[in-house]
């Protein structure tokens, strides 16, 4: 169809694949912000999701950290990034700006350009945003922790959310170039720091993480190429995505230097 008769928004209802069936509502209460339907899938094949979404509460002053994650699904260039919010009591919280698709669609760069899928933040538990990824696709995962403190990252965590509410109200397209993953994860960073620019980083997605260390905004202390090496996350072939999943991919990284 040619871009001049495509619709001007999304539909707000469609005939959503299962991931994608729900987006999470957004309840502010002061200090304290209510979640309703955190997705938190598990996964038979990756053709096989096994729905599951919950309720939670989170108090805003206990976000603590913020979690860059890189996922290589295709050649070194090419990566899936999203980030991870990590609060005083354990808990961590997932956020994927991805292609909100409906049955029978399929994804395709040149498809993204044509305003053919909506825009979603999924905020999922990491269970499953990331071991989907580790465990059942086997992507390679590379977890950051983000050089933010705890008062910036709570700043970030409620950009996020405001985000997410507003694409509740007012749903997008998403664009390869300019509405996707990594332009919109630069976008709440410069909101926070206008200083922060496009690079060819941010296109090539897979250099995301690269071009987060130049910025300085990951671990100085080791060059680059170790950093990357540490973060690896190593998923044994008869590992369980169970309770202790975020806990332990963090003690895991690395684990093969």
């Amino acid at each position: 169809m040619p871009s001049f008769l495509q619709p001007k928004t999304p539909p707000s209802n469609g005939d959503w694949i299962t991931e994608y069936a729900r987006t999470t509502r957004v309840q502010w209460q002061g200090d304290c912000v209510t979640l309703r339907d955190i997705r938190n899938f598990r996964y038979i094949t990756r053709d096989q999701p096994l729905p599951a979404w919950y309720d939670a509460s989170y108090d805003l002053n206990t976000v603590q950290s913020v979690d860059l994650v890189v996922s290589h699904w295709s050649g070194p260039a090419i990566a899936h990034v999203f980030i991870s919010f990590g609060f005083s009591d354990g808990r961590y919280l997932a956020i994927s700006i991805e292609t909100r698709r409906q049955n029978g669609q399929k994804y395709s760069p040149f498809g993204g350009f044509l305003r053919n899928y909506a825009l979603i933040y999924v905020v999922a538990d990491e269970r499953d945003l990331i071991g989907v990824r580790t465990d059942i696709r086997r992507e390679r995962v590379h977890l950051y922790r983000l050089d933010l403190s705890p008062a910036v990252a709570r700043q970030v965590f409620e950009q996020y959310l405001a985000r997410v509410d507003h694409l509740n109200r007012h749903p997008e397209f998403y664009n390869t170039l300019f509405n996707n993953c990594t332009t919109n994860i630069l976008r709440h960073a410069r909101a926070l720091a206008p200083q922060f620019r496009y690079s060819w980083k941010i296109l090539a997605s897979g250099y995301a993480d690269a071009y987060t260390w130049d910025l300085g905004l990951l671990d100085q202390a080791i060059p680059f190429a170790q950093l990357k090496a540490q973060s690896l996350i190593q998923r044994p072939a008869d590992a369980q995505i169970d309770e202790q999943f975020s806990s332990t991919v963090r003690q895991q990284r690395g684990t093969h230097i």
